[in-house]
């Protein structure tokens, strides 16, 4: 049996709150609709760096939304307002989920 994973990525923006929160907009319904999602939570450190944690099913359905998300046309305005060079990016196995 497949375990469910957390996909936790830690990254700076180069753009506005106001773009940041359209970008998303525009992106979640691309990742609803990605094989082994369940869900998302978007937040922001005190020194303004952001944490994007998702919920798949399990590593094969991270894999495979990572290996497509460079080239979906939906997720692009996201994209293009990370820094790319602060990208941090783990896959944890989910022990505990209450």
């Amino acid at each position: 049996m497949s375990e469910p994973v957390l996909e936790l990525v830690e990254f700076r923006t180069s753009g506005g709150a106001a773009a940041l929160h359209r970008a998303v907009q525009d992106m979640d319904p691309w990742l609803r609709a990605q094989p082994g999602f369940r869900w998302r939570r978007l937040a922001q450190f005190e020194d303004g760096a952001l944490l994007d944690l998702i919920e798949w099913a399990d590593a094969a359905s991270a894999t495979a939304a990572a290996d497509q998300i460079m080239t979906a046309p939906q997720v692009a305005g996201f994209m293009a307002l990370i820094d790319g060079s602060s990208v941090v990016m783990r896959h944890a196995r989910i022990l505990v989920s209450r």
